[in-house]
């Protein structure tokens, strides 16, 4: 998928049309066309990577992102945009019309009439897939979202700038991210979300059809399951697997700062919920245990936990990378997901090679570099995450002056048994759990 600016979307000059004010006279109205249309190219070319960084962030929200956008432009004195509105605002994403028109209001058209409104052409390029989003792109999800809305709002009614939920009472319990899922990564195997629980605030009793696991990004939690079973205190670095159908609840007990969780659904389905909360195979999906329900164990349920500074070290050839393994089947009985989390020193490289029947999806914390899918090459570096779907062939270098931190996410587990085969002696304690026969390792 193409990314660079100019790449994502392009610009028919030929079809701009003015709207000047009644007042403005105009004495050859083909010139003054021809010379509007040569200041809106020169800004296009000036501002290409505001357009372009709207359609990436439109992308992080679906990528079903596809059509032409036209935007009603108000020009004042030297040139600066005073307003600007799209026309027919229902014609594609309304992430995308609302960062263009946000965008918009910073630029600067010379050598168009102050008082005058000129129509600005947009066509943006469907795309057949994306293998990455940045976290900050991605919209906010959740009673957060909706609070935040409902402020922005009351501040307009209010005349005053709005959008914090702050601003009133009552802190809403958690916002969600959706980083990857059918609709954005068109993931069939699992996706990922990232859930930010407010402090002294929790996530009610529930339970999926599938498995879950929850990676611990910042602060503190606790996991909690029916009655009987022994709740787990869950850290900064720790993973814990719920297996399907156990009832559970997610709980921040700090009451001074929120708690970042990273969250796997495989299959997916249950995140639904966080893009319409009335989908109704949502709903199916995330399970809520209402008052007076009864929360079950199912036979042989358990929750699986380790943590980044417990796991097993496995230190791969070339003494540049050390895979930390949390969670694979070894320890969870479950080989629906395998967690590890990998230390890459700047330099180190992941030779070409594809999983056949697991897809892997990335979450970079620290450092940089870049993924080669196929013959596109995909820079990465803080909080982005990555897909890569099954039997996609890919490679990767990191680069810069500081390790790379990533979570790699296997589902179904697999995979991740080629780590143990690309070493000859682990470091740090051995894994609990039953033992399970590996997989032969992917070829590069």
């Amino acid at each position: 998928m193409k990314r660079a600016a100019g790449w994502g979307f392009l610009v028919a000059a030929a079809t701009l049309t003015l709207w000047p004010k009644p007042t403005l006279a105009l004495a050859n109205t083909e010139t003054e066309e021809e010379r509007v249309s040569r200041a809106l190219q020169a800004a296009l070319e000036k501002y290409g990577g505001d357009v372009n960084r709207c359609f990436e962030k439109a992308l992080a929200d679906t990528l079903d992102v596809a059509g032409k956008v036209e935007l009603a432009v108000d020009v004042g004195d030297e040139g600066k945009v005073t307003r600007a509105v799209p026309l027919e605002p229902a014609a594609t994403s309304p992430v995308l019309l609302a960062c263009l028109s946000d965008s918009a209001m910073g630029w600067t058209i010379r050598g168009v009439v102050a008082g005058s409104t000129v129509i600005v052409p947009l066509a943006f390029e469907g795309q057949a897939a994306q293998f990455s989003i940045k976290t900050a792109d991605a919209p906010e999800r959740g009673p957060a979202a909706a609070q935040m809305a409902r402020n922005k709002g009351k501040g307009r009614r209010n005349g005053r700038a709005g959008g914090k939920a702050s601003g009133l009472a009552g802190a809403p319990p958690f916002s969600v991210k959706v980083l990857v899922d059918g609709v954005n990564m068109r993931a069939t195997q699992a996706s990922l979300s990232l859930l930010t629980i407010a402090p002294a605030n929790r996530i009610a009793m529930h339970k999926h059809p599938g498995t879950e696991v929850l990676y611990i990004k910042k602060g503190r939690a606790r996991v909690l399951g029916p009655g009987g079973v022994t709740p787990e205190l869950v850290t900064e670095g720790t993973a814990i697997l719920i297996p399907a159908g156990m009832p559970h609840v997610i709980e921040n007990m700090v009451r001074t700062a929120a708690v970042e969780i990273l969250q796997v659904f495989a299959p997916p389905g249950p995140e639904r919920v966080y893009r319409d909360p009335t989908d109704p195979k949502g709903r199916a999906a995330f399970d809520v245990i209402r008052n007076g329900g009864k929360a079950t164990l199912p036979a042989g349920a358990r929750f699986a936990v380790e943590s980044f500074d417990r796991a097993t070290i496995y230190p791969q050839p070339g003494g540049k990378t050390k895979i930390h393994l949390l969670l694979d089947p070894a320890i969870t009985r479950n080989d629906a997901v395998a967690l590890a989390v990998g230390e890459f020193e700047p330099g180190a490289e992941i030779p070409r090679h594809a999983h056949p029947e697991s897809a892997e999806i990335l979450y970079i914390l620290a450092g940089a570099g870049e993924v080669q899918i196929g013959s596109e090459r995909v820079p990465f570096g803080p909080e982005q995450a990555i897909h890569l779907p099954e039997n996609q062939p890919h490679a990767a270098r990191f680069k810069g002056s500081e390790k790379t931190i990533a979570i790699q996410i296997y589902a179904p587990a697999g995979p991740e048994e080629r780590f143990k085969m690309g070493t000859a002696r682990p470091s740090a304690r051995p894994s609990k759990g039953a033992a399970r026969a590996e997989r032969p390792a992917d070829e590069p």
